[in-house]
């Protein structure tokens, strides 16, 4: 037992310290009817996966959060458009199965994952065990002379195509496209060392790991 418990160890050391060439990102971003997770409910998700600066794959998926949509001038999106749409387990299973074993990287990830693990809570749904880095605060530490640090004004800064802001699969592209920029800068990083770039990762489960 001991050696195998030393072997798994041995792994995650690995792969910490390995290049992040053959890493799976996924970056995800939720859109919602407000700005409390206690009260407001998620009513888009948003995700694409990359590797190496590749786009994989991309998902997007409407919730309906059987509340009124107060912030539809942040998104666009209405009550009518998600009326027709499956309520957020159905979604959260379809997310889950998306990200696989990919790292979850998101822009101001606390936002983000405050909201899911809200959202897992109240549905007695179980967290998905994935680490979810901070883009916010490592692209603060990668660009520090950048104006501004909003994902539109960073990469039309960087001089990276954006598509339609504040929709959710729209976001994740652009925070992939910015990271994958960043990358080609610092081709020598470690999974880990980004993960300490970025001051840690959240979780599912309410946690923040430094």
């Amino acid at each position: 037992m001991k050696k195998f418990i030393y072997a798994i160890l041995l792994l995650l050391s690995a792969a910490a310290t390995a290049s992040v060439s053959n890493v799976v990102f996924v970056a995800f971003d939720v859109e919602t009817t407000g700005f409390s997770p206690d009260s407001d409910r998620i009513i888009e998700i948003g995700a694409v996966k990359s590797r190496n600066g590749e786009i994989l794959e991309t998902a997007q998926w409407l919730i309906n959060p059987g509340i009124p949509i107060r912030n539809f001038d942040v998104h666009g999106i209405t009550d009518e458009q998600v009326a027709e749409s499956p309520a957020f387990a159905e979604a959260y299973r379809a997310f889950k199965a998306f990200a696989g074993d990919g790292v979850l990287i998101a822009h101001n990830a606390s936002f983000d994952v405050r909201f899911m693990a809200a959202e897992i809570k109240r549905n007695e749904l179980k967290p998905i065990p994935n680490a979810t880095l901070n883009s916010l605060t490592l692209f603060r530490r990668w660009y520090p002379a950048a104006p501004s640090h909003k994902l539109g004004e960073l990469a039309t800064e960087l001089g990276i195509p954006v598509a339609t802001e504040h929709r959710a699969r729209d976001d994740a592209e652009t925070l992939l496209n910015i990271l994958a920029h960043g990358l080609k800068r610092h081709p020598e990083a470690t999974l880990e060392q980004i993960r300490a770039t970025a001051n840690g990762t959240y979780h599912f489960d309410g946690s923040h790991r430094q």
